[in-house]
């Protein structure tokens, strides 16, 4: 989904804040401001340390303390120190925060201080309804956050210097960035759960504010890529004579083993041709349908978890799945992959046939008819393709050149055959251009669709949170200016 928060529009729910536990005695340290410091969209939450982290049980010595207590939300307090905190790490982040002494300070300040309170708010129901987050999700996002930092700095060393400048060491400042990745993760998940629900209040989305979100994306937006729709037909080469006879027999010797219920990750390390999951008993994790190709996509969502599907071809080999369990959208997959030889004669055959295939598509014949009357032989995964950049397509085949003519397509021409290399053999890509769209300015119906859906599920989200709103105790205390 486009992001189309901008601005002072970003200091709504689903932004982090530091908030201070009522029983909490101690005031929070001040932190100096510069760039390490997280936006709004990620900062310091008083979550519990991770088992890996140290908790520094003083603040650094010399570094100022600001103990006003600017608002109550339920039982946790948000202290000045905190809302300053939040406009260094704004200002840190490239926002335009007004100066102290200035008139639009206080009213900067003032939406800085909803947003937290909106903030807190939206934490809290998280908690209350259950949401966890996964340690490698956390570990992910925390990941991801001191990567954005360090890309700031020339050196670890600077790095570390601006660090220390704060009255933090690298150990503190790696435990600020988790606790802030622990919150991130917990906002993500819950907002997650919310769009899934189906009692969503209605809302209407107006042409005019769509024009509205569109321009203020749209300002700071690098040019559109260069954008092409086509079809894609590719042909894999299928072994043959006593290859093929003996990938054939080994597939009976696995359905053997499995008749006489001997444990998958066992056949696994036996038979799986597949070296980066063989001694891990074919593991492959928590997969989403949309990582997997197509083939095998299919047979792991048709299977109920604790079965055992196969043998299914894709362009790899043969595989054998076991959907050992499931949760949400995801499923962790076992498998074990029988790999034929496919020899020189086998891919130059491929090639022959894809020249052929690439005949009937300049002669107009249906890219799906083909597919189908040449199935084996051709890939089964998706044929038609919208607005894909240009240099995504490209990079998909190996040679593809400016001698290829892919790299400036001409609607209604088929390029190819293709060499591709997608971790089997060399395969042959058919590429019929339907569209072509070259480079420029990013327009609204690029976008529409998506902007639409963001405004609409932020709307929605904004109604529950001030449903939650109004049954929830809120004292705010803050006379800026």
């Amino acid at each position: 989904m486009t992001d189309i928060d901008r601005g002072r529009k970003t200091l709504r729910a689903g932004a982090c804040l530091t908030a201070a536990p009522l029983t909490l005695i101690a005031p929070l340290a001040l932190v100096a401001a510069f760039v390490l410091v997280a936006p709004l969209s990620g900062l310091q939450e008083n979550e519990p340390a991770a088992p890996d982290t140290v908790v520094g049980t003083e603040f650094p010595p010399g570094v100022e303390t600001l103990d006003g207590l600017v608002a109550v939300v339920g039982d946790t307090a948000i202290l000045l120190s905190d809302l300053q905190i939040t406009l260094y790490q704004l200002q840190g982040a490239g926002a335009r925060v007004p100066p102290e002494d200035s008139e639009l300070w206080k009213s900067f300040a003032d939406d800085v201080l909803e947003a937290m309170i909106d903030d807190l708010i939206f934490l809290q129901e998280a908690r209350n309804a259950g949401v966890t987050v996964p340690e490698d999700r956390v570990t992910q996002i925390a990941d991801n956050i001191f990567a954005e930092r360090r890309a700031g700095f020339s050196s670890d060393e600077e790095m570390m210097l601006a660090v220390e400048e704060t009255g933090m060491n690298m150990l503190q400042f790696r435990q600020m960035i988790r606790s802030q990745a622990h919150a991130e993760g917990m906002r993500q998940a819950y907002r997650f759960q919310l769009e899934q629900r189906s009692d969503l209040p209605p809302v209407i989305v107006s042409e005019e504010e769509v024009e509205a979100a569109f321009a203020e994306f749209a300002r700071n937006q690098p040019p559109r890529p260069a954008l092409v729709s086509f079809n894609r037909v590719v042909v894999t080469p299928s072994p043959s004579g006593a290859a093929r006879d003996s990938v054939l027999a080994r597939t009976l010797r696995v359905q053997n083993d499995f008749a006489n219920e001997e444990e998958f990750s066992v056949l696994a390390r036996r038979h799986s041709d597949d070296d980066g999951t063989r001694e891990q008993g074919g593991e492959l994790g928590w997969m989403s349908r949309d990582l997997l190709v197509k083939p095998f996509g299919d047979a792991a969502w048709q299977a109920r978890p604790g079965q055992t599907v196969g043998p299914v071809q894709t362009q790899f080999g043969l595989h054998f799945i076991k959907i050992e369990r499931q949760r949400g959208a995801e499923r962790f997959l076992r498998h074990i992959l029988l790999r034929p030889e496919i020899n020189e004669e086998d891919i130059e055959e491929a090639r022959t046939l894809a020249v052929q295939v690439a005949d009937s598509l300049r002669a107009g014949a249906d890219p799906e008819r083909l597919v189908a009357l040449f199935r084996g032989q051709v890939a089964d995964e998706a044929i038609r393709f919208d607005d894909v950049p240009l240099g995504s397509l490209v990079s998909q085949f190996t040679g593809a050149g400016a001698e290829s003519g892919l790299t400036a397509p001409t609607p209604g021409t088929v390029y190819g055959p293709l060499p591709m290399q997608r971790g089997g053999p060399t395969e042959f890509g058919l590429v019929h251009v339907l569209t072509f769209r070259p480079e420029g300015p990013i327009q609204i119906g690029d976008v529409r669709d998506q902007i639409r859906q963001s405004l609409r599920i932020r709307k929605q989200i904004d109604i529950i949170l001030q449903e939650v709103r109004s049954n929830t105790y809120i004292d705010v205390r803050f006379r800026g200016g």
